[in-house]
């Protein structure tokens, strides 16, 4: 006949296996949920889907801003473009670098004549 103590020591193993197997399922959907939330901002970031990469030293002085203004002039693309330095180089979210650092740079790829006509 099984002991009260045996019988404890079963309903709990049971319940510590279900709440591992709750974490892993709970783990999982967290992952999902932030994969659906943080994805679009990559959407409309051209820059970060591009694969040309030029590579630049930083010099003295130099800030990711500065350096992303170098490749446009529109305010809008110039802070794509920085998020995309920040993000493409592992920076952190202060975006500092140091003289003699290199970095890639993300470049779009110019439109041709032949691709406007076939839009």
């Amino acid at each position: 006949m099984i002991t009260e103590q045996k019988f404890l020591e079963n309903v709990f193993a049971f319940i510590v296996k279900g709440l591992r197997e709750m974490k892993k399922i709970l783990g999982a959907i967290l992952t999902i949920v932030w994969m659906i939330y943080f994805s679009p901002f990559h959407l409309d970031n051209a820059y970060l889907r591009s694969h040309t990469f030029e590579r630049v030293t930083v010099e003295r002085q130099d800030t990711v801003w500065n350096i992303a203004g170098r490749y446009t002039r529109d305010e809008e693309n110039i802070q794509k473009l920085v998020e995309a330095i920040i993000e493409v180089n592992g920076l952190t979210p202060d975006a500092a670098i140091r003289a003699g650092q290199s970095l890639q740079v993300p470049v779009l790829e110019k439109a041709t004549a032949q691709q406007l006509a076939e839009r």
